[in-house]
């Protein structure tokens, strides 16, 4: 430019887990001047690099409004969008990019949205030639992501759409990034994952069920009993109902292999049978008997000497 000052498209960084937040080397936004305008570069940003229709945008932020007004209402708020997004020293239209009088779009050149990334993640995640450990590294991006639920505050049509495809999304990774590190041998990263799952959704008895068996199988029996409890108060408190009986039986399965192992101790080598329990004293030797017949011996008086 002319006047020596220096064009650059910044990158921002737009945040929709967890709440609306705007933000590029130190600077953050959190506030906008309404709701609308908000909700209006979230929507944008939700369509990056898609071009939307200005009649569309009017109608979906301002559907009460009259036509004209809702454009009039459009306009202004793009324009303080523009203020926030392309401030003095970056180029007009780079950031917020205009099809004339008929489409707006949010230029993918100039932003980055981190549900845009979630979804990636979870695409790449999904692959069937995707190998199980990078699964596990794609998982764990997409859920460090999502920092809470899409854009809340927001009950638009739109946004309640998101908030649930995501958040269904959010709830199957935690699920399969669990059954993966279980099936790679580390339960302690499968429980903890288990437990996120149960804290996205605290009424599904299947994630309940996940953490009482895995608990189970690694002999904490207490912690899952004190799971199935908490699992028995949140579904009387909120619904009015009991755990179901396949979430009972992986308690009582558990309670009878604890009872064969305290019933049938192992049998010593050599011994055909395991003596009565508790017993004291010198456990007798019980005698080998083989097939060759005893030869004749002549009785001796000495004292018999016990060994173990």
């Amino acid at each position: 430019m002319g006047d020596g000052i220096k064009v650059e498209t910044p990158c921002w960084r737009i945040t929709l887990f967890g709440g609306l937040r705007l933000e590029t080397g130190s600077q953050v936004i959190t506030r906008f001047r309404s709701q609308n305008i908000g909700g209006l570069l979230a929507y944008l940003a939700l369509k990056l690099g898609e071009p939307q229709s200005r009649e569309y945008l009017a109608e979906l932020f301002w559907p009460d409004a009259e036509p004209s007004a809702a454009r009039t209402n459009l306009r202004t708020a793009l324009a303080s969008l523009r203020r926030q997004l392309e401030p003095p020293g970056v180029a007009g239209g780079s950031v917020l990019v205009s099809g004339g009088q008929t489409t707006v779009t949010l230029s993918s050149d100039a932003v980055i949205v981190d549900i845009r990334a979630f979804d990636r993640a979870l695409r790449l995640a999904s692959r069937r030639e995707t190998p199980p450990a990078e699964v596990r590294e794609r998982l764990g991006e997409a859920l460090a992501l999502y920092r809470g639920p899409f854009l809340p505050g927001f009950y638009e049509a739109w946004a309640l759409g998101e908030r649930d495809r995501t958040a269904e999304l959010h709830r199957d990774a935690l699920r399969q990034l669990s059954g993966l590190h279980e099936q790679a041998g580390d339960i302690s990263a499968a429980l903890d994952t288990g437990r996120l799952l149960v804290a996205a959704d605290p009424l599904a008895e299947e994630s309940h069920g996940m953490v009482i068996r895995l608990l189970m199988e690694t002999d904490q029996e207490r912690a899952a009993r004190a799971q199935f409890q908490e699992l028995t108060r949140l579904l009387e408190q909120e619904l009015g109902a009991e755990p179901s009986p396949e979430i009972r039986a992986l308690l009582r399965k558990s309670a009878s292999k604890t009872a064969v192992r305290v019933s049938a101790p192992p049998v010593p080598a050599g011994i055909g049978a395991a003596f009565p329990l508790p017993f004291s004293g010198v456990t007798p030797v019980r005698p080998v008997v083989t097939s060759e017949p005893a030869l004749p011996r002549t009785p001796v008086h000495l004292p018999l000497a016990l060994t173990r």
